[in-house]
Parts: structure tokens; C-alpha cells; sequence
């Protein structure tokens, strides 16, 4: 994109270390603090970003978007990110052939470069799946195409919809953000703008959860109540309190005086937004453990999001899965939490291990947090600031499944 710098503000941050923010590598300068942060693309000076760095998170790779509107080449390293399932690249891949670009995959990179070499061209793609980070890759990298881009069947997920409100601040032109056909006009050139993020609505959903299965009261600002609309759906259904108190403010309790009886069960199925979000799965599993009665959880995104069950049964859960689907049994069937050892081996089933340890007896050690501390920031001292008892040991190795 054009040389510049933006200044973005979050209201619900994630991590602000350079490293996850932006590549180094590529000679982009990350200033982060009090809620802001600065990128400076101006000294850019290389199209392959550490392959290290790109492997930390499944977002590493979404880089080659905007490297190739901006230069028209990029090599970039396969993405990692947690174990959850089949989570190929074949939609980055034929999105960007559709907008006039070679892909090559060597050596353990994705090779790409305008065909014409100079600048991708506008062109029609329909995604075989609405996944975000195909939607938010191609739209970058269309932003600055020669033509008019369409992208059919593309993901509505919030965060797409607010890439498409910084892009066009940042001078792209983006129709239909939110449905489920982008149109894009490309640019010639991109400015850098000043931006707040949306708050993240799965660190609300994980708070709405541990207030769940503590059976407290939590009030949550800024959050943005439509953006949880499944959730708050969900959590009602199994019995709990959710208010909205002002704009941007929930109040979600499951106190014994605001709720008719205790938690009851649900039937959770996940899917693109606006259905239920894949990545509080693992989250609300853990709660239904602590209800009365019985409770299925289907998982329709990931092929392997069951792998945090079998470190929640070492807790005292009844779960049995079948496929994609679990079977969770209450504490009338038998379940019963009780501290133990247990591993944290992907992101959100990490999470979901540190809310059923908050509602089990006794104490629970939990490895792996490394998983953890990728998608939340100050995760355990925040709960602390709620009244839970975590205390962080020293960093141990990552754990594997």
C-alpha cells in the first residue's frame, strides 16, 4: 500500500508486542502503548517476512494480501496457529489467481506475483466458504487492483466488516461490508489513517462465560451488544440475566436471586456469524459442565475443535463426542469439577480449561498458557480483578497434544 503510517486505537485489546502486531522483518515500525498504536510502512523493504513470525498465528499469513496490492510480489511462509482442524489455503490461493496473480507453493511458501508484473487486476471470486481470513486476504489485496473486485459468498463476521471501514477510511472503496458480496474498486494508492478497533467480542463472550460458571455478576464496557447477539441468545436460553445497561455496556449475572433455577442445558451449534462463534465453543462447553441436565455441543466450522474435551474430562466432566458433536452430562449425570493437572494445547480450549478450573474444586494447574497469552492479553490478571484466585508460575514449554 502507499507509503504512510496509521495510528489505530482498540477498546478491547488483544497483544501489542510487535511481533504479533506487524513483521519486522519487512522494515514496518511498530510503536505500541496506552491503547495505541502506531505503524510506520514507510521503510518497508522486503516481501518475505520472517517465516518464524508467520508461523506464530494463523494472522501471519494474511500479509500477503497487502503485499501483493502494494508490490505485486510476496513470499510468505504457510501459516500456523492452533491445531483445530483442516484449515487449508486453497481459497487465498485461487482468490488471488482470480485477481491476476501466479501462485506457487515452494519449499514451504507461498510464491506470488502479478502476472502482468506490475499490479493484481479487479475479477469476480466466489468463496466455496465464507472464512474470514480468505475474505479479509483478498480484500486487501483487491483494495489496490487495477478494475473492480466482487467477492461472492464472503464472511460477515464483525471484524471483516470493520477491515472494510479501515480500509475505507484509508482511501479503498468498499461496498457491501456485512452481506455476503464485497465490491471493491481498486485504488491507485492508500493513505494512512487514524482508526478504533470494535472491541473483541470473544474476550467479551469468555467473560460472559466465567460469569456464567462462577454464578456471578459481571458488567462488561465497551461492548457491542449486536456483535454478541447468539451469545447473549445462548446464555439467556441456559438460564442467565443479561441486560443491557447502556450502549455499550452488558451486565450479564447468573446469581442464584436473578436467575428462576440454576444453569440449565443448550443445545450449541457453531457457524459463520451471525450463528453461534466457533471460538467460544470450548468456553461454553466448560460451563455446561457445571448445569443440571444434559446438553449437546456441535462444532460445524473445525474438524478437530474437540481436542480441549479430553483435558475438561480430567476435571470431572461427562463428555462423550461423537464426531463433531459432544455429549455433555451435568452434575445431576455425574460430573463434578475437581482441580488437577491439565494442558492447554490450543487457544480458546485453554481459555475454557482456566474457566472450568475457576469452578472446580480444589486447585487446577494449567500448562501450555503460551496458547493462552496469543489471543488474550492479561487474561488471568483481569479474572483476578474479578475476585478469581490464578496465580501465574513460571513459563513452562508448550505442551503438545
Amino acid at each position: 500500500m502507499a507509503n504512510s503510517s496509521f495510528r489505530v486505537w482498540w477498546l478491547s485489546p488483544k497483544m501489542i508486542s510487535g511481533r504479533h502486531l506487524a513483521h519486522p522483518s519487512l522494515g514496518v515500525r511498530v510503536e505500541a502503548s496506552n491503547g495505541e498504536v502506531t505503524v510506520d510502512t514507510d521503510g518497508i523493504r522486503s516481501v518475505e517476512p520472517c517465516p518464524e513470525s508467520v508461523r506464530q498465528t494463523r494472522g501471519g499469513f494474511f500479509v500477503v494480501g497487502p503485499l501483493l496490492a502494494r508490490f505485486g510480489e510476496a513470499v510468505v511462509a504457510l501459516p500456523g496457529g492452533c491445531d483445530i482442524g483442516t484449515r487449508p489455503i486453497d481459497l487465498y490461493i485461487r482468490g488471488l489467481q482470480a485477481l491476476g496473480a501466479v501462485v506457487e507453493l515452494r519449499d514451504g511458501k507461498v510464491c506470488a506475483f502479478a502476472v502482468n508484473g506490475k499490479r493484481l487486476v479487479g475479477g469476480k471470486f466466489h468463496l466455496d466458504y465464507p472464512s474470514v481470513g480468505a475474505t479479509e486476504t483478498l480484500m486487501m489485496a483487491a483494495s489496490m487492483a487495477d478494475g473492480v473486485t466482487t467477492l461472492c459468498n464472503v464472511a460477515q463476521e464483525p471484524e471483516v466488516v470493520d477491515l472494510a471501514w479501515f480500509l475505507n477510511k484509508s482511501g479503498a472503496c468498499v461496498e457491501g461490508e456485512g452481506s455476503d458480496t464485497l465490491v471493491i474498486k481498486g485504488r491507485n494508492q492508500l493513505h494512512g489513517p487514524e482508526f478504533t478497533i470494535i472491541p473483541d467480542r470473544i474476550e467479551a463472550g469468555t467473560f460472559m462465560v466465567a460469569a456464567a460458571i462462577t454464578r456471578s455478576c459481571v458488567s462488561m464496557s465497551p461492548v457491542i451488544p449486536f456483535h454478541l447477539s447468539c451469545v447473549i441468545d445462548k446464555l439467556s436460553a441456559a438460564g442467565c440475566k443479561i441486560i443491557e445497561t447502556t450502549q455499550n455496556t452488558l451486565e450479564i449475572s447468573a446469581l442464584p436471586g436473578d436467575i428462576a433455577r440454576d444453569i440449565r442445558g443448550v443445545h450449541v451449534k457453531t457457524g459463520p456469524f451471525p450463528q453461534f462463534p466457533t471460538d467460544l465453543q470450548p468456553q461454553i462447553m466448560a460451563l455446561l459442565m457445571t448445569r443440571n441436565g444434559s446438553s449437546i455441543v456441535e462444532e460445524s466450522v473445525f474438524d478437530k475443535r474437540m481436542g480441549h474435551v479430553r483435558e475438561l474430562q480430567k476435571l470431572g466432566g461427562r463428555i462423550q463426542v461423537c464426531g463433531n458433536t459432544a455429549f455433555i452430562k451435568g452434575q445431576d449425570h455425574g460430573s463434578a469439577l475437581y482441580g488437577t493437572t491439565v494442558c492447554a494445547t490450543n487457544l480458546r480450549g485453554g481459555a475454557a480449561l482456566i474457566l472450568a478450573g475457576m469452578a472446580a474444586e480444589g486447585i487446577t494447574k494449567i500448562d501450555g498458557v503460551a496458547h493462552i497469552d496469543r489471543g488474550y492479553q492479561n487474561l488471568d490478571m483481569k479474572l483476578c480483578s474479578l475476585g478469581a484466585n490464578i496465580r501465574r508460575l513460571i513459563s513452562l514449554p508448550v505442551c503438545q497434544a
